[in-house]
């Protein structure tokens, strides 16, 4: 009988057995062979087509600076660039403001588009990451346009608008969540111990901790630290700490007690106190002493509040009058028995301040009346101030920095109650 030997381990086979061997490893071949050919056959095509629906490329993006100095720094250095105009922007850039800076992030289409696909409007004080921006390389892709940013702290008012046909989705991540913005806009201020998302038009998606948050227009939550974000609420605010009073003034209203005397010692100063006034709490302003004295009795708060991202912002307050020895306002107009100030930044980083008066005695003949107005005496008054940030003759504010609420005159007695610096 004829005998063959593998060629791999000399093992002896019969003619039958080699030819059994060398058909088995045939069909091996054929099968390997067209296993290839099925995933070629199969697989290009899904490959193209994958790569057809979700290849993207980078969209033109720039951080304009609008006042101030933004600083850029790259992803891979820790060189600081100072930018005073416009800056091209790449992946993984860091753009900071400082105290007196804002900047506008934005994201276009191509270099010769004017109108953006979405718009980060920096304020000062704050660190964004310009983490990507990019659009389906092909028509084929139904993904929308992707732009990632990240807000470590600060503040941000984020415009994110759908381009054409072309959806645009941006996400800002914070270190306490996430907040998806699509053909909408939103204000998210970010702080160490909490993140807080306004949606200004729009829905806004607000995630963390596993727990989603839908926000329509005029809503916002706060994201706390570890924990996921709040139901949504009013977007309307308080900026005043306590104004109603229901708590002791120690600790959100500072007292000032003011003479004008060469020799303070003896001359008499007002006092403040915290009473209950028909069915309310209300500070008592009250002076009774020496006539001819300039004298003020003030509470004042610290508010260092950015309002850029609000639309309205009102001043609301009920004031009574009870006696004032002055008439009017004062021989300047500037000595009522009660009055406010509200100081600010403006736009343009200039401070401002604001003042209304409140008297009930008219004033001497020849004497102003600025900023003030007459109510009746013993009646409490309810003022509503016009909107600040929508003035015609105001500068507009972009940051309250400070209200004092104060008596002004000789002498005086007079009430204020549920101050409210709301910001909508």
């Amino acid at each position: 009988m004829t005998t063959a030997k593998s060629p791999s381990t000399g093992t002896s086979y019969g003619s039958g057995q080699s030819y059994e061997y060398v058909g088995r490893q045939a069909w091996i071949i054929l099968w390997i062979a067209f296993g290839i050919f099925v995933v070629l056959a199969v697989g290009t095509p899904l490959s193209i087509n994958w790569y057809l629906h979700n290849a993207t490329v980078p969209r033109y993006s720039q951080v304009e600076t609008i006042r101030g100095t933004t600083v850029v720094i790259g992803n891979d250095s820790e060189a600081a660039t100072a930018v005073m105009g416009v800056w091209e922007l790449q992946g993984g850039e860091l753009i900071r403001t400082d105290e007196s800076a804002r900047a506008n992030v934005s994201v276009y289409a191509s270099p010769e588009e004017n109108d953006s696909l979405a718009t980060a409007q920096l304020r000062s004080n704050s660190d964004l990451v310009f983490v990507s921006a990019r659009t389906p390389r092909f028509r084929q892709s139904e993904l929308p346009d992707q732009i990632r940013l990240r807000l470590n702290v600060g503040r941000a008012r984020v415009t994110s608008s759908d381009y054409g046909q072309q959806k645009v989705v941006t996400v800002v991540e914070t270190p306490h969540g996430t907040v998806e913005i699509a053909n909408a806009s939103a204000a998210i201020a970010v702080s160490n111990d909490a993140t807080e998302v306004s949606a200004r038009n729009g829905e806004v998606i607000v995630s963390a901790q596993n727990r989603k948050v839908i926000l329509t227009e005029g809503r916002r939550t706060v994201i706390p630290l570890n924990q996921p974000p709040g139901l949504p609420m009013a977007a309307e605010q308080n900026l005043v700490v306590n104004g109603d009073f229901s708590q002791p003034l120690e600790g959100t209203w500072e007292v000032e007690k003011v003479v004008d005397a060469g020799d303070p010692s003896g001359v008499t100063y007002g006092e403040v106190s915290v009473i209950d006034s028909g069915g309310r709490r209300a500070v008592y302003f009250v002076r009774e002493g020496e006539e001819g004295i300039h004298t003020e009795t003030a509470i004042s708060q610290e508010i260092n509040a950015d309002v850029l991202d609000y639309d309205t912002l009102i001043l609301r307050l009920d004031v009574r009058l009870i006696s004032q020895s002055l008439p009017g306002g004062g021989i300047q107009s500037s000595e009522f028995p009660l009055m406010v100030r509200i100081d600010f930044v403006d736009v343009d980083g200039q401070p401002r301040f604001w003042t209304h008066g409140f008297y009930a005695v008219d004033p001497v003949a020849n004497w102003p009346i600025r900023d003030g107005e007459k109510i009746p005496n013993f009646v409490w008054y309810e003022y509503e101030s016009p909107d600040f940030l929508n003035s015609p003759t105001f500068p507009r504010p972009q940051k309250v920095t400070r209200i004092r609420v104060y008596a002004s005159g000789h002498n005086y007695r007079s009430q204020v109650s549920d101050i409210g610096l709301i910001a909508k």
